[in-house]
């Protein structure tokens, strides 16, 4: 595969995981919301880092979330807080442009 076919790959797989994670992250939110309702549980936060980025913590009675954003990396981790299962996401671009990906599920 040329050069041009996998920056093209790994930024189509970037996009398709930032996809996944927002998307999920917005399903937990959404969560979160309706457990506040019901029992004052839940916790959905936004903090803004020194440095620049954002760090978003979403935690519901199930599941616990952080979304990572700095410049054009970030990353996504989800737990179940049983501990069973989880999944993680890294997308880093590299000072020279490329992109490095990592996605990891159990």
């Amino acid at each position: 595969m040329s050069s041009a076919g996998t920056t093209s790959a790994k930024t189509a797989q970037a996009i398709r995981m930032h996809n996944e994670a927002t998307v999920r992250l917005k399903e937990l939110r959404q969560i979160v919301q309706s457990e506040v309702i019901g029992s004052g549980q839940g916790t959905d936060e936004i903090i803004q880092l020194q440095g620049g980025g954002e760090l978003h913590f979403v935690n519901t009675k199930n599941t616990r979330a952080y979304y990572l954003n700095h410049e054009e990396s970030w990353l996504y981790l989800e737990r179940e807080n049983d501990g069973t299962s989880g999944t993680l996401y890294i997308v880093r671009r590299l000072p020279d442009g490329r992109l490095v990906t990592k996605s990891m599920q159990d």
